[in-house]
This record gives structure tokens, C-alpha cells and sequence, in this order.
């Protein structure tokens, strides 16, 4: 029989959920800044209390049970809950506190986050953040459980199924750029980014015979935006490289090994950027940087002016955009 009452308190449902987060009882110890065997202790405890197994262990693997599962999904909406109400709370204090915790994908959350931190920290210096760097599917994932209040992911649209829990804010939308060494003997045509001037537009079919180097298989800009644009161009290049470093893709191009199609806000960060030439496309492909949170995530005062900050971070990055996009008059 279960014994019922109180038999977890704020502390351990923390605990649960961050070793499912994990999937590892070190990794979780490490991330909670205590020892491994005090939060195996904790765990231990915890499943004698309640007569079940939470998670089936050895010396090398992890896994969550059924009725863990449940327990899991359960602590992860009570502290959901629990940061919500503390939200509402602090904002009827004159000095808000409280924790957010954000998602980040690679490079462009980072971005965006280093960007407006310092202002955020000015106005509100005890907000403190839990960072994860998540790729977007995993996020959505997050965001249901309630594990994430915010993720800055990159989209072109939200999954139908996600739509029905989850509601995005664009911070700003990017088109993405064909990247050629400048040995190629269509380099001639390209614009050099110092210029200033709107880039000129090539139709990807004349790469047809080239080697590409791309962002990983499973990153929402390839299965979204970048595999389809091969798809319309009808012909799938020969792949040299996927990675998850588009400052990697650059470095590739500006040797002279490969062509390769980079957000383009990935092309101005690169210190390799005019050591290659860039193009635009016919196809103009694009997609955004967004914010997204669960649709019944209360957002508080100091979330409210973090979204204000980054919509004003996309803002600026927009405007450097335009002096490559057709239209321009310097």
C-alpha cells in the first residue's frame, strides 16, 4: 500500500525531475552542487517511502520506470506551478526576485541572451536565470513538461501539435546565404560584404557539382529550410561535412574545400566571413528567431522587459540585415 500524506517536499520533487533531465544520477548531482550519494540517498528514500521504483539503475545506465514517469510529469507541473505563483508574488514586491528558466539553442540563443543580459541585470539584479542549451525539438519538449518557462529557438513554423500548447514571439526573421570559396569560378559575380550593398542573387541549381558542408541532419534549419531548398532545386548535393558549428561551415569555404548555406547572422559573426563569397537566392529562403512559451506561462514584470529587450536585439540585427537585401539605398 502507498503510504499517503506528506511525503515529498519542494526539495526532492527537484531532485526527481533534474535526474530525469539528466538521465544520470551523477550529471544531476553535479548540475544540484551536491554529492552524488546524498542524492542517491535522497532518491532512495523517496522509493521506499512511496513502494515503487522512480528509476531502474545499474552501474552504467538510467532509466525512468512507468511510475516514475508519472511522478515526474506530476513534480514538473507543481514546480511549474510553484514558479508561476512566485512570479505573481514578486511582482507585488518593489524588489522582484525569482528564477527563469530559459533555453538556448547553439549560437543564436547565446547570442541573443549575452546581448541583453547586462541591461536586464541593471533593473533587475535578483532575477537570476537557469541556462539550457537545448536544440529546439528537445525544447518543445521541455516547454510541455514545464521544465522551461522561455526558449529562444529558431523556426519556420511550430509544429501543428505544438501549437495547441505553445505560443512564439518573433524577435526577427533572417534569410540565409550561399557561401562559396573565393577560388570558385562564380566568386566573381558575388558583392564583398565590406560594400555594404545588397547581395547579388544565384540560383543554387548551378552548384549542382559541388561538395557541401551543412548544419546536422536533424537541426530544424536543415529538415525545415535548408533540405527543402535542395529539394525544390532538384538535386541533393554531396555532403563533405554536418555539423553543429556553423562557424566550422565558414572556416570549411574560406579554404576553399566546399560551398555551404549559413543563417545570416551566423555569415556576420564569422571571422571567415570575407574570405568566402556570399550570395543570396532565388528561392530567398528565411526563417525566425523566436521566443517560445507554454500558453499558460504567466509572464511577470522582469519576463515582460526580458522579451521587450530581446524584440529590440532583433530590431538591430534586422537593420544590419537590410543593407544586403535588395531595396537598400546607402
Amino acid at each position: 500500500r502507498m503510504e499517503r500524506g506528506h511525503i515529498m517536499d519542494i526539495q526532492v520533487l527537484e531532485y526527481i525531475v533534474t535526474i530525469a533531465d539528466c538521465g544520470s544520477i551523477s550529471r544531476a548531482a553535479q548540475k544540484l552542487f551536491i554529492t552524488q550519494s546524498g542524492l542517491n540517498q535522497q532518491l532512495i528514500k523517496l522509493e521506499n517511502r512511496l513502494g515503487i521504483k522512480i528509476f531502474e539503475r545499474d552501474n552504467h545506465h538510467l532509466e525512468i520506470t512507468p511510475a516514475g514517469q508519472l511522478i515526474v510529469d506530476s513534480a514538473t507541473e507543481i514546480l511549474r506551478i510553484r514558479r508561476n505563483t512566485l512570479t505573481q508574488l514578486s511582482d507585488l514586491q518593489s524588489s522582484i526576485s525569482g528564477l527563469i528558466s530559459l533555453g538556448l539553442t547553439h549560437e543564436h540563443g547565446i547570442d541573443v541572451f549575452t546581448a541583453i543580459y547586462q541591461q536586464f541585470h541593471q533593473r533587475y539584479p535578483h532575477i537570476n536565470f537557469s541556462l539550457k542549451e537545448k536544440i529546439v525539438a528537445d525544447q518543445y519538449q521541455m516547454l510541455g513538461r514545464g521544465s522551461l518557462d522561455l526558449g529562444i529557438v529558431l523556426i519556420k513554423k511550430l509544429p501543428a501539435e505544438i501549437q495547441r500548447t505553445l505560443i512564439r514571439e518573433d524577435l526577427y526573421q533572417e534569410d540565409l546565404l550561399l557561401g562559396i570559396p573565393l577560388s570558385h569560378p562564380l566568386a566573381s559575380r558575388a558583392v564583398p560584404l565590406s560594400a555594404g550593398k545588397p547581395l547579388r542573387v544565384i540560383d543554387l541549381h548551378l552548384f549542382k557539382d559541388d561538395p557541401f558542408a551543412l548544419i546536422f541532419k536533424s537541426s530544424t534549419m536543415r529538415q525545415d529550410v535548408i533540405d527543402p531548398l535542395f529539394e525544390k532545386s532538384r538535386f541533393y548535393p554531396h555532403i563533405m561535412l554536418e555539423t553543429a558549428m556553423n562557424n566550422a561551415l565558414a572556416t570549411l569555404v574560406s579554404r576553399g574545400f566546399c560551398c555551404t548555406i549559413l543563417p545570416h547572422s551566423r555569415v556576420l559573426a564569422s571571422s571567415h566571413r570575407d574570405e568566402c563569397a556570399w550570395f543570396r537566392l532565388l528561392e530567398n529562403p528565411t526563417w525566425s528567431v523566436s521566443v517560445v512559451r507554454r500558453k499558460d506561462y504567466r509572464l511577470g514584470e522582469a519576463t515582460r522587459y526580458l522579451l521587450e529587450l530581446a524584440k529590440q536585439y532583433g530590431r538591430s540585427m534586422e537593420e544590419q540585415f537590410s543593407c544586403h537585401s535588395p531595396g537598400y539605398n546607402r
